[in-house]
């Protein structure tokens, strides 16, 4: 169940992205950053609220550390980060973030725990089969998304920001931060190379 909230943005998020003007896009997923925001405030604070989407998530998603540490940073760095992403990148960078970190990441975890070994050197948390996993659908996930804008692309840079944005999530760090570099590395990297107009009105 968490992995099927964890996959969900990228169907859901999608065609929102691709089909409706950019105003809309920004409404949704800043709608739903102040959602999980206000989600990982009132664990923190200990506020009596319930709060919508995000409540019903937080009790099918959250990692074991949230759940014992009142918490839900990961679903929250996730939404502030696709909600900066979608204000202030072209349309191509905002759906590749998405679909790297909702697909790549989420079955990097699901093969890592099928098949644990063997473990990355600097990182005995996490498993070179996930981390194949992860390269492999990143790869993947840029090629379908420059097919969903009409973009050609280049095979040789696609492979290079597949292969850092599988460095970037074997880091190790506090696996809810992956939330934030793996999306946010994604469009940093295809922004350097394409360029485009920043924080444009209009997709």
């Amino acid at each position: 169940m968490r992995k099927l909230w964890h996959i969900t943005p990228g169907i859901l998020g999608a065609p929102i992205i691709l089909f409706t003007p950019k105003w809309v896009t920004l409404v949704v997923v800043w709608f739903l950053a102040l959602l999980y925001t206000l989600q990982h405030l009132k664990l923190r604070r200990g506020w009596r609220i319930k709060v919508p989407i995000a409540d019903i998530s937080y009790k099918q998603m959250a990692r074991k550390d949230e759940l014992e540490g009142n918490h839900y940073l990961g679903s929250f760095l996730f939404w502030i980060t696709m909600a900066l992403i979608c204000t202030v990148f072209p349309k191509l960078i905002a759906l590749s973030a998405l679909w790297v970190s909702t697909v790549g990441d989420c079955f990097n975890a699901i093969v890592g725990q099928l098949i644990n070994r063997p473990r990355i050197p600097w990182n005995r948390g996490k498993t070179i089969s996930g981390s194949l996993t992860m390269f492999v659908l990143a790869f993947l996930m840029l090629i379908f998304s420059h097919m969903a804008v009409g973009m050609d692309y280049n095979t040789r840079f696609l492979i290079g920001v597949s292969l850092i944005a599988t460095l970037i999530e074997s880091l190790p760090l506090y696996s809810a931060w992956d939330e934030f570099t793996v999306p946010m590395g994604t469009a940093l990297i295809l922004w350097l190379f394409y360029g485009g107009k920043l924080l444009a009105p209009t997709w």
